[in-house]
């Protein structure tokens, strides 16, 4: 055998050896991406999940307070129950659009609250809305309409947290801004 044509043997040998594991690991790595692919595409949707029931669970926390406040609709008053357990800003009571008559926060029920109306509407310090209920407290706003009516009653106020909501007198809670 000619040396030359031996050495070329070997040398086509060992280059086609080495073009074979350069391909064997060519595929290896693309099978290695793909599976980090797969498992990247699973993280993202595993951390989507979580995000959506973080922020569900934060809505939640949020709505928390304005879902405790209680709204009844009698003929003569609107009364508001704060039931939760921090106070509540800027408190405001519409009528088809209008504000009430007078407001008042009292601790008792009826008397107390009608006296509280008098007394403010003698002292001049009459009020249509209330700057704070505080807790466990009833803010009572004097209804201007006909009591045969039957309007649309909502109330506006700011939980501790500085959320301006909206409660209907159908219970109907929305954020606003």
């Amino acid at each position: 055998m000619d040396s030359g044509d031996l050495a070329t043997w070997v040398g086509s040998s060992f280059a086609a050896i080495a073009a074979g594991a350069t391909l064997w690991t060519l595929k290896s790595q693309r099978d290695q991406i793909g599976e980090q692919r797969q498992f990247i595409a699973e993280q993202s949707a595993t951390l989507a999940l979580e995000r959506q029931e973080l922020l569900a669970s934060a809505q939640d926390r949020r709505e928390d307070q304005a879902r405790k406040i209680e709204l009844e609709v009698t003929p003569s008053y609107v009364k508001v129950r704060n039931r939760s357990d921090d106070p509540l800003a800027e408190v405001h009571c519409l009528e088809d659009g209008q504000p009430p008559v007078r407001a008042a926060s009292a601790r008792a029920e009826g008397a107390e609250a009608s006296l509280s109306m008098v007394l403010e509407q003698l002292q001049g310090q009459e009020q249509h809305h209330l700057d704070t209920l505080g807790v466990g407290r009833i803010g009572w706003f004097q209804r201007r309409s006909d009591p045969s009516r039957t309007g649309a009653v909502e109330i506006a106020f700011t939980d501790a947290a500085g959320v301006h909501w909206t409660k209907t007198h159908l219970g109907e809670l929305r954020q606003v801004g």
